[in-house]
């Protein structure tokens, strides 16, 4: 009886020192529980977790680790463990350590959709091209009737450079959900941004706002798109069409198409659009923060300063 009482009094208290963030304290007392009671796999977790909130997340791993084992031995996969190493694996940008470990879960739970669509992702991200086209083409047999695993191909095959299945993939997507073609010709269009097919990616949002027009973000990024391909007014044509569609949001699309335009170095049109940002909501610091940084980057410090004071004086920015 008194085992337990000690016990019940360090784990309250343990879970005191986690919220006051006295984590070395935390981490002696769960491991005195463990020492207690070897096989309370919650205090495996809490120990884990209290190396990983104190900023350890080798040494959370290593309890992680343990408690995976147990996990990938069990019929019922609960994915405590693995979901906790997935999210410290990306933190870290550790692709290749999260295509392991989903590699290894996917042996033990072969049939597990979840399982192999984080192992399909993970291996986009890790540049597995070839292992990511075998995970969703999978997966589109064990789900004929998921867009999203359509779509999932269609980026695994974009990745691959066969532009042709990409195509393929995301028509099934759309054949699958006809009402969402909007979105998935603007996820084909961003997806084909992300590796600078800017034609293949045009003519993608050009068919997302055919579909349905009154998508602002849509125009946005076909704004966005054209940007990039040098056709700076049709990019604004672009963006004005979000504004009419949504004119309370007239300064977020001009700050954006600001942002779009000085990171492709067209710095006078730039500067254009975070003065009508401005004039559209003189308010919002951000706007004005924006346009003093690409003044001073471009060496015109008068009128950065001059939108500093101007800022200064409506107490926007100190």
């Amino acid at each position: 009886m008194t085992n337990i009482t000690n016990s019940d009094a360090f784990y309250d208290l343990a879970d005191q020192y986690m919220k006051e963030k006295r984590y070395d304290e935390a981490i002696d007392l769960y491991k005195k529980l463990i020492e207690m009671d070897s096989e309370n796999d919650s205090l495996l977790f809490s120990l884990a977790w209290a190396y990983r909130d104190s900023g350890r997340p080798a040494e959370a791993m290593k309890y992680f680790e343990q408690l995976l084992e147990k996990e990938l031995g069990r019929k019922v996969f609960t994915g405590f463990a693995f979901d906790e190493m997935v999210r410290i694996y990306r933190d870290e940008g550790n692709y290749d350590g999260l295509v392991d470990l989903c590699e290894r879960a996917v042996v033990s739970q072969p049939e597990d959709v979840a399982l192999l669509d984080t192992l399909g992702n993970s291996c986009l991200q890790a540049g597995k091209t070839e292992r990511a086209l075998e995970v969703f083409e999978l997966l589109t047999r064990m789900e004929p009737d998921s867009s999203m695993f359509f779509c999932y191909l269609g980026n695994a095959c974009i990745a691959a450079g066969n532009f042709g299945g990409a195509e393929e993939a995301y028509e099934r997507a759309i054949e699958i959900e006809p009402t969402e073609a909007h979105t998935f010709y603007n996820r084909l269009g961003n997806a084909y941004l992300q590796v600078r097919q800017y034609d293949r990616a045009e003519d993608a949002l050009r068919k997302s706002l055919d579909c349905q027009s009154d998508q602002p973000l849509h125009c946005c990024n076909l704004g966005d798109i054209l940007v990039k391909q040098g056709k700076l007014d049709e990019a604004q044509e672009a963006y004005e069409n979000a504004i009419r569609i949504n004119p309370q949001s007239r300064g977020a699309y001009y700050n954006r198409l600001g942002h779009t335009l000085a990171q492709d170095h067209h710095h006078s049109m730039a500067i254009e659009m975070y003065e009508k940002a401005i004039d559209a909501d003189p308010k919002n610091p951000f706007y004005y923060i924006a346009l003093i940084d690409l003044f001073n980057s471009e060496g015109l410090t008068e009128k950065a300063e001059e939108v500093y004071e101007k800022a200064r004086f409506l107490k926007l920015i100190s």
